[in-house]
């Protein structure tokens, strides 16, 4: 083969194709380019992890193509498979097993314990406790790897920084268009449709609560680990984040932008007064002279701000919540033990909330206390309160609190992006040996894309 076939007709080839795919059957373009992924990783850990988050972070759960089952567990299990595999690449028969990434599964050994109480059969035992088994074996491998190198780690957090640069792109079209491309067409429920988006954007993901989790993770990862251009995904960030209309998130944001300015030497800068200003400024003119699309997003953003406490979802939470409580003090046993696995769902099958809403409780903290007590809870919490504790690393800290706050609004376990996001906390939290992150000059950009060659 010659130079210059290598050089253009190769890449030409390529480009025909993709192009063809892309006009013909989208779906398959992104199955090929997934399996194209998974072949790419599998060759080194570091590369596979590239390939593990890219499926949790931007694999839909809301969208069928064709799956065996239900799309989150084909998602959950293959992250799970690709985590096991890179825990067999690094096997050694010397190596201890035990490690502090094993600190994980102390959350489904509790919840296994507290189900003991209320047994009610093997299956809903199964279903409850497996994406915390699934999340234990991802999280492990992941804190494994970033103590093994720290600075590849750093790297995949800026790679997919960035890769919300051309999602928030897609947020963008979804929002001019008022149709989710792709999502629509293989959504496994209206719930999950442009129809019932009300004019929010969730670029790859499905869900505009969790399309801004991500955002809230790009947004964190940009401002603490920098980089060349930082400031690109930094903004797209905010731009998706806005277009979600996740008041979660945007709470989220907000309880990391905290832990951000408390962890700055000079608190008020010139040049930062001066960033606050003319981004006030900007904003104050796209409300007065900005384009339709961008009045429609506006008014977006202020209907979700407005009457905040008195708003359908706010009043639905307080049923929701009143309802948990009620059922959480029937007695001792079930503020310890909780009222057994799935009882959450029973009790929104049997019983329910005629609200027309989504028949979960709305909060990670109570929905697990009512399912598997106090006894599950706690070390939940205090894996969050460890994290950020121990932690040196400002990003890890960040994402920890973003998520902390985010989760109180809404029942995270079955979102695998959402749970990533606290997963890539926990290995950004293990991948420094001191207080600094890296300075800008340090990082280029060719570092920064998702497809870089290993570290």
């Amino acid at each position: 083969m010659t130079r210059s076939v290598r050089m253009f007709g190769l890449p030409a080839v390529l480009a025909v194709t993709v192009g063809v795919l892309a006009g013909w059957q989208p779906v398959l373009l992104g199955i090929l380019g997934m399996a194209a992924l998974l072949v790419w990783g599998v060759w080194t850990p570091s590369r596979l992890n590239h390939t593990l988050f890219a499926v949790l972070l931007l694999v839909p759960v809301t969208a069928d193509p064709g799956y065996p089952t239900k799309p989150v567990w084909v998602v959950l299990l293959a992250a799970t498979a690709i985590a096991l595999f890179g825990r067999l690449q690094r096997f050694h028969p010397d190596a201890p097993l035990a490690s502090v990434g094993m600190s994980a599964f102390a959350v489904p050994v509790a919840g296994f314990l507290a189900a003991l109480a209320h047994w009610r059969g093997p299956k809903d035992l199964v279903f409850a406790l497996a994406p915390f088994v699934c999340y234990a074996v991802i999280a492990w491998h992941v804190v494994e790897e970033a103590r093994r190198d720290p600075q590849a780690m750093k790297g995949l957090a800026r790679a997919f920084a960035w890769v919300g640069v051309p999602v928030a792109l897609l947020a963008i079209h979804q929002r001019l268009t008022e149709t989710w491309p792709i999502l629509d067409e293989l959504a496994i429920s209206n719930a999950f449709t442009s129809s019932a988006g009300g004019g929010r954007s969730v670029g790859t993901i499905g869900h505009p609560i969790v399309y801004g989790t991500y955002c809230m993770m790009s947004m964190c990862v940009a401002i603490a680990l920098r980089g060349r251009l930082w400031q690109l995904p930094l903004a797209a960030g905010a731009v998706g984040l806005l277009l979600s209309g996740s008041r979660s998130a945007w709470f989220g944001i907000a309880g990391a932008a905290v832990v951000w300015y408390l962890a700055q030497e000079r608190k008020v800068t010139l040049r930062g007064v001066g960033l606050v200003a003319a981004a006030v400024a900007a904003g104050s003119a796209l409300v007065v002279v900005g384009p339709g699309p961008v009045q429609g997003a506006i008014e977006m953003v202020r209907s979700r701000l407005s009457n905040m406490t008195g708003s359908s979802s706010a009043t639905a939470r307080y049923s929701r919540y009143d309802a948990a409580w009620s059922g959480l003090r029937e007695s001792y046993d079930t503020v310890l033990f909780g009222l057994g696995p799935e009882a959450h769902v029973r009790f929104f099958q049997q019983v329910g909330i005629g609200d027309y809403l989504a028949q979960t409780f709305d909060n990670s903290y109570l929905t697990l206390w009512y399912d598997l007590g106090l006894l599950t809870l706690l070390p939940f919490v205090a894996l969050l309160v460890s994290l950020l504790v121990r932690s040196r690393s400002l990003v890890a800290r960040m994402l920890v609190v973003g998520i902390a706050v985010q989760i109180f609004f809404f029942d995270f376990y079955l979102w695998p992006c959402a749970v990533a996001v606290l997963i890539l906390a926990a290995g950004l939290a293990f991948s420094r040996d001191s207080a600094e992150e890296d300075p800008v000059q340090d990082t280029p950009v060719a570092a920064d894309v998702l497809l870089a060659g290993s570290r």
